[in-house]
């Protein structure tokens, strides 16, 4: 239930940073297949950890993200801010 919380809270800050940049325009279908991949890249993330790790992800006006990651484990805290790191500095 958290990280469906911390998905949800993601999309709406993604959604919200969209509307702003670009208010009259329709999704096209590559921002839907780019959303799409996303969602996807977040639920394996999700999936390869085992403890409860919370991750708060920020995109700036660039285009760049930056995020913060708490949680009990350091392990599994370095694990998802490698898998981040490689996922979206690519």
């Amino acid at each position: 239930m958290k990280f469906f919380t911390i998905f949800l809270i993601i999309f709406l800050l993604f959604s919200c940073g969209k509307g702003t940049q670009t208010p009259n325009k329709q999704k096209t279908a590559e921002g839907e297949a780019i959303e799409t991949q996303y969602k996807q890249e977040m639920d394996e993330l999700k999936k390869s950890l085992k403890g409860e790790v919370k991750i708060k992800l920020k995109k700036d006006g660039k285009g760049g993200y930056s995020w913060e990651i708490t949680g009990k484990d350091a392990q599994e805290v370095l694990k998802a801010n490698e898998i981040l790191r490689k996922k979206l500095n690519d």
